[in-house]
This record gives C-alpha cells, structure tokens and sequence, in this order.
C-alpha cells in the first residue's frame, strides 16, 4: 500500500513538473517577444531619433501577429496611453505588460474560436527550439566537463 501511494505521488508530480514548465515557457515566451519589441522600440529611438513614446506609437502595427494584430495593437496602446516619455526600465516593464497581456488574450481568443493553440504557432515553437538547444548546449558542456 505504501508503494501504491509513492507510486501516485510519483505521478501527480510529474504532472506538475509538467504544468510548470508549460508556465515557465509561456513566462519565457512573453519575455522574449517584449524583448524583440524592445529592441525594435530602441532602434527606432536611436535609428531616428524618436522619442521613447513615439517609437512606441509608431512600433505599434504587429502585422506579423495576422488576426490577433488588434488584441496586440489595444493591449500596447493601453500601456502607453497617457505616457509621454518611458524611461529605460519603465520603457521595457510597459513594453513587457503590454505583450503579457497580449499573448494571454490571443491564447483565449485561440480557444474560444477552435483555432491553432499559441503553443503550436511557428513564433512558439521556434522560441522553444531555441531556448531548447541551449539548454542542451549548456548540458553537453556540463556533460564534458564530467569526463
């Protein structure tokens, strides 16, 4: 009976482990798509000499995001409405709440409309390839070291 009882325990962590590695991976996932759109933002500033709020404004298309372009374009007007000029940190922080709120809405929008799940779009999958090969990089290494 003891070993039974292990046995589920066994099993409803590994279920967890799961569901935490989705959660860290949609973490990361927002991290990274903020990031590039930081970096579009900043290169713009530094490109054209905008102002902060200006590259923002015009930044703010997201034609690579297809039908949820305007679940993007709303959640990123509303972090800067009102916002003249972001300053280094509060400028990726807005940048950063604007795609979380964004991609949460697009997964919703996902499910209630039977379309592809964000986990199965080609920007998601190629994140976590990514993500995916340096962690093993970082393990070979680690592996080699052991010899």
């Amino acid at each position: 009976m003891n070993q039974t009882r292990r046995g589920r325990r066994g099993k409803k962590g590994g279920r967890r482990k799961g569901k935490e590695f989705m959660d860290a991976a949609l973490d990361g996932y927002i991290r990274d798509q903020a990031l590039n759109k930081w970096r579009e933002v900043d290169g713009l500033v530094a490109g054209a000499e905008n102002h902060a709020g200006q590259a923002l404004r015009e930044s703010g298309d997201f034609l690579e995001r297809g039908p949820y372009r305007d679940i993007w374009r709303r959640n990123g007007q509303e972090q800067i409405r009102g916002v003249r000029e972001p300053s280094g940190g509060t400028l990726f922080a807005m940048i950063e709440e604007a795609v979380r709120g964004a991609v949460l809405e697009e997964r919703e929008a996902r499910v209630r409309s039977e379309a592809p799940l964000l986990e199965d779009s080609p920007s998601y999958k190629e994140f976590i390839a990514r993500i995916m090969e340096l962690l093993l990089g970082e393990a070979s290494g680690d592996i080699e070291e052991l010899d």
